[in-house]
């Protein structure tokens, strides 16, 4: 039976906090709904046991569960069982991308991201072009986050990793992933997409996307917990991907000189995992496609235009593409003379939860010649009612600095 959803009053139901506060924090994370919690809990109550190896009925159906997780993930990007690795985080996963590759390159070879990116997605590769002696290159864009798609093809020539994220944490610009991973492809090299701002929100497929390396979280657009993450590796690098970590769980055979390791996943998953995490993750997952992304985008798009609206008729500048079409979830605004957080101080007054500082991004605060933003960001239970009330504490605020 196909269960259509009211968007957004059924799935306010199923998060109390939405009827406590104005939740515009779901870049950093998003809260979580009842059948989530409502899943993990029966694993930590009816069936709590470690996964693998185990013979008794608790641990049996843990590991069913574990890799139905899994299942679950795959289907959802487009991806094969196996190819799916579950870390802490996209930065866990990012970090180890980078560590595993560091065999596949030479001193010379040159990496290419761009000038948005998140921490998460740049320090890693920095590290690795300072240890290994690597080119480090950047693709030109402008102050509204739009990348030059004509010096990204040139910086791609003979690149050996291109590095960039799907959507912009800081500006909200969605890139275009499909024809970086294309340009990538065509020069052989490898294609590493950070997508924490992007699964859960919008359509993700590894195979459109020509991904060979996606990481993302489980606590932002899946509406999981915190504390699980995925790298997803395409199946052709599994022999050429060196584990960062090794130990339990990893191996097939070891004596006191050597040892063989086992097949993916396991290959990769070193130690006891977040069973729970992965439990909740794939929990989020099928509540997500519950409602339907094109469900999710369409509400968040609403909200972006109707409160991008709203501050260029109070004046207040905001950041990001002025194409609405590129611009996903994320608003970043500031109130001159005000300090972001003396900003996101006001609306917490008014029990609305946004962010503000440099959102782990300081190369796009420099590149914009300021310390930082004010950043409301939207997942599909946020309403019009609410961006409305957020706009109303928006124009009192103003109003109090004229």
């Amino acid at each position: 039976m196909v269960v259509h959803m009211k968007i957004p009053e059924d799935v306010r139901k199923d998060i109390p906090l939405t009827q406590e506060v104005i939740y515009f924090d779901n870049t950093a994370t998003s809260l979580t709904p009842k059948p989530v919690v409502e899943a993990m809990d029966e694993y930590y109550l009816k069936y709590r046991a470690n996964v693998h190896r185990g013979v008794h009925r608790l641990s049996q159906k843990a590991t069913h569960e574990y890799e139905k997780s899994r299942e679950i993930t795959a289907k959802f990007i487009g991806a094969k069982f196996e190819e799916i690795i579950f870390t802490k985080n996209t930065s866990e996963s990012l970090n180890l991308a980078a560590l595993g590759l560091e065999g596949v390159l030479k001193k010379g070879d040159k990496i290419v991201t761009t000038p948005y990116e998140h921490h998460s997605d740049l320090l890693p590769w920095q590290r690795l072009a300072k240890k290994l002696d690597l080119k480090l290159e950047i693709i030109e864009g402008d102050n509204e986050g739009n990348l030059d798609l004509a010096d990204a093809e040139k910086k791609t020539k003979r690149a050996k990793i291109v590095a960039v994220q799907h959507v912009s944490n800081a500006l909200g610009v969605i890139h275009e992933v499909e024809e970086l991973g294309k340009m990538a492809k065509d020069e052989g090299a490898i294609f590493v997409v950070d997508a924490a701002q992007s699964v859960g929100h919008m359509e993700v497929d590894v195979n459109k996307l020509h991904a060979d390396f996606l990481a993302f979280s489980g606590h932002k657009g899946p509406m999981g917990p915190t504390g699980i993450g995925v790298l997803y590796i395409r199946e052709e690098f599994f022999d050429v991907f060196e584990p960062p970590l090794i130990g339990g769980g990893t191996i097939e055979d070891v004596d006191l000189y050597d040892y063989k390791l086992t097949e993916p996943p396991e290959r990769f998953e070193a130690g006891t995992p977040n069973i729970g995490g992965t439990i909740g993750l794939a929990a989020g997952i099928k509540y997500i496609e519950k409602i339907g992304i094109d469900k999710i985008e369409k509400q968040e798009h609403k909200l972006v235009k109707r409160t991008t609206e709203g501050l260029t008729e109070l004046e207040v500048p905001w950041y990001g593409p002025r194409d609405l079409k590129k611009h996903a979830g994320v608003v970043s605004f500031n109130v001159p003379p005000l300090h972001p957080h003396d900003v996101a101080a006001v609306l917490d007054e008014h029990k609305i939860m946004v962010r503000s500082g440099h959102h782990c991004a300081l190369p796009v605060m420099k590149k914009l010649g300021i310390n930082g933003t004010v950043r409301a960001s939207f997942h599909v239970y946020n309403s019009l009612e609410e961006v409305e009330t957020f706009l109303g504490v928006m124009e009192e605020l103003v109003k109090s600095l004229r």
